[in-house]
């Protein structure tokens, strides 16, 4: 068995279910055939992910110490094996985190940095060779924090990092034991998720979808993250401009742009209405915004899907931006001419790792007018960006392949 830990597909975050996913598929492809992955449901079951059988196994960090799928818990007994999850963990030939892509820092505040350093904790106490996916590490702002994150790295079977920042700091924690056989620096997994084609969209989002349309197709993501708190946000990461401001003004300059043009916003993060993350409710006030300029133009795909499926709604668009970073990546990877807005470092270090650093505006330095003016130069220039990707995405594929077997050799198989 294999199991993989922060990866979870049912955070409603298609981020995360598109590394999911590229990791099972990637393992299957390889031979796996007894795959475990935690999620927050409860106890063991039987799963599907995008068309491979699993075990999903709940495993969450709350308080409730007496239920068996407490992370905590089953970090603290590994070795007694009391809790389904640690039984699991314990008979794994290797254990592979992920950290969410972006979460294994202090950035996020303490209970997530917690949770990533349990759940590599519950893999190491159990003496189960544990390999960190390819992810960004860091930045950590208390150095106790990053004593703490050392360590692990330190004791890992093998460290993967998708971004050059990542690496750095992984040869200077690693000092003397630093070894290229063991600490490498790849591509997103994501590059490598399978596209499907979508299911259950209404008529008229089929119709915009569709190849034989007779007008330009543009993709628009609208950060819940960035824009349901915007001032908080943008003390937050240090926006130069709120990015309800920021989008809004993208938004416009695209429609006045290109008189024939719609626009497709895209979530990609669904949570419950009110949620402070939902991608839903910041496009949806995007549109009420918008007002009569959207009428006919301008629609959001409100259907979640799932992550294969949204990459498939991604690789018909003739245009794509956002902040969402593997909804940029399913994206590009895809073909489609993409403009990624960067609010951290992370994807300027993702998209530079694939060879497109400057297709990336940083939101710290462009305040609304400026980003909205950069968003219309790479959607005129889109031709010539997709005959740059179209030149690229073999070879990043093929990449992602030669690493996937190389993380499948490290993990046994």
């Amino acid at each position: 068995m294999i199991t993989l830990l922060n990866a979870a597909p049912d955070t409603g975050n298609q981020g995360v279910s598109a590394l999911c996913q590229s990791v099972v598929a990637g393992l299957r492809q390889r031979g796996a055939d007894d795959i475990a992955v935690a999620d927050h449901g409860r106890g063991l079951r039987r799963g599907d992910l995008g068309g491979t059988p699993v075990t999903l196994m709940g495993l969450t960090h709350h308080r409730r110490l007496w239920r068996g799928d407490n992370l905590r818990l089953s970090q603290a007994t590994a070795r007694f094996g009391l809790t389904a999850p640690a039984r699991v963990v314990a008979r794994s030939r290797a254990v592979l985190d992920i950290s969410g892509g972006d979460s294994f820092t202090d950035l996020y505040g303490p209970k997530r940095f917690n949770a990533m350093v349990l759940t590599k904790r519950l893999a190491l106490s159990s003496g189960v060779p544990l390999i960190l996916l390819p992810q960004k590490l860091g930045p950590f702002r208390d150095p106790a924090n990053e004593a703490v994150a050392t360590g692990i790295l330190r004791r890992a079977a093998a460290v993967w990092v998708r971004d050059a920042g990542s690496f750095a700091f992984l040869q200077s924690a690693m000092g003397d034991g630093f070894d290229p056989a063991r600490h490498r620096l790849a591509v997103d997994v994501a590059v490598a998720l399978p596209a499907e084609a979508p299911q259950g969209l209404d008529r008229e989002t089929m119709a915009w979808l569709s190849p034989g349309r007779d007008f330009p197709l543009a993709g628009l993501n609208v950060s819940g993250l960035l824009c349901n708190d915007a001032a908080g946000a943008r003390d937050g990461f240090g926006l130069a401009e709120g990015h309800d401001a920021q989008i809004e003004a993208v938004a416009r300059a695209l429609l006045a742009a290109d008189p024939a043009l719609r626009l497709l916003l895209l979530p990609h993060v669904h949570r419950p209405e009110g949620d402070p993350e939902s991608d839903l409710g910041a496009a949806r006030a995007l549109l009420q915004r918008l007002g009569a300029e959207a009428r006919g133009r301008v629609r959001v795909l409100d259907t979640p899907l799932p992550a294969m499926q949204l990459k498939g709604v991604l690789s018909r668009l003739d245009w794509f931006a956002g902040a969402r970073m593997h909804a940029t990546i399913g994206a590009f990877s895809s073909g489609t001419p993409t403009l990624g807005f960067g609010y951290t470092d992370k994807a300027e270090g993702v998209f530079a790792e694939c060879g497109i650093a400057r297709d990336v505006a940083d939101l710290r330095r462009l305040d609304a007018r400026a980003l909205s003016g950069r968003a219309v130069a790479s959607y005129t220039a889109r031709s010539d960006r997709a005959a740059d990707l179209a030149a690229r995405v073999a070879g990043l594929r093929a990449r992602a392949a030669s690493e996937m077997d190389a993380i499948a050799h490290q993990a046994g198989l």
